[in-house]
């Protein structure tokens, strides 16, 4: 709930969503607020030896931006790379969680500092594009579907997915398997095994 969530959590996710047209002075000041109250998280936590940030913030739906990506631009955009610019002036790798799909702001956030990309749902996205356009730029982080595999597969069938996922998007490094969410309850444990043996082999 790093900008947008926490923002939508204390206002409401319709008001805010309306906000960003009709009360839009409203909007910069309570994003400016939080990214305010977040560098001083920030700022803290770098006077210690970790290993990098990892934000949490989501903008997509199963089809594009919540907000598209006008208004993600004029009211998000500035704030994160606000955001990412400390990290980045240590060294340190930036990663980011958005659910959905947000292809429409991939290349943009390379620009303000992203390295990893968290969560790549493979029902949304063309993994071969992505490897193609952005795998010299971004680590992916996920593309083993929670929501359409995980919990209808068989062991055998994941195992392949396993190899073949790690195979495209492994390729020259820059890959983080892993499944795109939490593991719903509904995933047979055979499948989690599988899952498990098939990435300790890679």
């Amino acid at each position: 709930m790093t900008l947008f969530e926490r923002a939508w959590s204390l206002r409401g996710m319709e008001n805010l969503l309306m906000d960003f047209f009709i009360n839009e002075e409203f909007v910069e000041a309570l994003f400016t607020k939080i990214t305010d109250y977040n560098l001083t998280i920030i700022a803290q936590v770098l006077q210690y030896p970790v290993d990098g940030f990892y934000f949490g913030d989501d903008y997509g739906q199963q089809n594009g931006l919540i907000m598209g990506p006008d208004l993600w631009r004029k009211f998000i955009k500035p704030q994160l790379k606000r955001m990412f610019t400390p990290v980045k002036e240590r060294g340190l790798p930036v990663f980011l969680h958005s659910c959905g799909d947000i292809s429409a702001i991939l290349e943009e956030l390379v620009e303000i500092g992203l390295d990893c990309y968290q969560t790549v749902q493979p029902e949304i996205y063309d993994l071969h594009y992505l490897k193609e356009r952005f795998g010299d730029n971004l680590t992916f982080y996920g593309a083993v579907s929670a929501q359409q595999f995980l919990p209808f597969a068989t062991p055998g069938e994941v195992r392949n997915m396993i190899r073949n996922t790690n195979s495209l998007l492994g390729k020259n490094g820059g890959y983080i398997c892993a499944p795109t969410h939490q593991v719903p309850d509904d995933v047979p444990p055979e499948n989690i095994m599988a899952m498990i043996d098939s990435l300790k082999q890679q």
